[in-house]
């Protein structure tokens, strides 16, 4: 059986705080995309995961996939039966769209309709939230409204369905040093003045123009490598894109498009830039 894990990008991202457990509180909108990981799913008899990666670098216990089947299994001994997984990356790592968080979610949504588990959309939430953050957004194959660390979720009402563009260029960075330098007062935004209202009224009403102009990220104020981050936003941009922004802390950048022709004229325009990955994709808003 094969399942598809897609990539998320944010729409808009603001750090409203930072709590006494050493997390922060986040406001910010999940948007899943057409670019996806798939997992090819078999039972097998052994009572076990037998798991493998087309990127060997991945294939460690300690991939998010592996940690989401012992959680089920721990949580629900002699229920959870033996599976072999193979996962086939396409989204690109240390991007900032969810590849890890998302292959875990497809697979414990996946465990808990094959095996019966009951947990449904709250209790998977639970589980995911305590294997990472992004885990519960990447259950929803919709956008949505994010809140804490993430894990407090509301549904946008939209089937927006807009074009991107996405560049991973070859950087990575440290999250954990764009959260301390937001701790230190290089970024932030007043309640008063963030988009997030404002870009639920344009993916409600599938306004392209209207969801570009409210596209936020705070962490590129204060990501490393900014001259080049803001090259590719600038390049997207000029390439006909009604709005770009990073996507998570990174590296990934986005353009958001009017069409799919303006955004393919982009792709042939940008598609070998030097040291660069380039997607083509849409947005999704599935709803059961």
């Amino acid at each position: 059986m094969k399942i598809e894990a897609p990539a998320k990008i944010n729409l808009t991202l603001y750090v409203t705080g930072r709590r006494p457990d050493g997390y922060h509180d986040l406001e910010l909108i999940f948007q899943p995309v057409t670019l996806a990981d798939e997992l090819w799913i078999t039972d097998n008899v052994e009572d076990r995961l037998n798991f493998s990666c087309s990127v060997s670098a991945l294939e460690t216990e300690d991939n998010l996939v592996c940690r989401g089947y012992r959680a089920l299994a721990e949580r629900f001994p002699g229920q959870v039966r033996g599976l072999d997984v193979r996962l086939d990356k396409h989204i690109p790592s240390g991007a900032g769209m969810g590849g890890g968080s998302t292959d875990c979610a497809a697979l414990l949504a996946f465990m808990d309709r094959h095996f019966g588990l009951g947990l449904g959309p709250s209790g998977l939430i639970e589980i995911g939230a305590r294997l990472g953050a992004d885990v519960p957004a990447c259950l929803f194959r919709h956008a949505t409204l994010g809140r804490g660390i993430g894990e407090q979720l509301t549904n946008i009402r939209t089937q927006a369905h807009f074009p991107l563009l996405v560049i991973k260029p070859d950087l990575s960075f440290r999250t954990g040093e764009m959260y301390a330098k937001i701790d230190g007062g290089a970024a932030g935004t007043k309640p008063e003045d963030r988009k997030t209202q404002q870009m639920v009224a344009a993916l409600e009403a599938d306004d392209a123009a209207a969801a570009a102009a409210c596209l936020t990220n705070e962490f590129e104020t204060v990501v490393p490598e900014q001259g080049r981050i803001q090259d590719l936003l600038t390049r997207l941009r000029r390439a006909g894109a009604l709005g770009s922004r990073m996507t998570g802390s990174g590296s990934a950048v986005f353009g958001l498009f009017d069409g799919a022709q303006q955004r393919d004229l982009a792709f042939v325009a940008l598609r070998n830039l030097p040291g660069c990955r380039v997607f083509r994709c849409e947005t999704l808003n599935e709803w059961e």
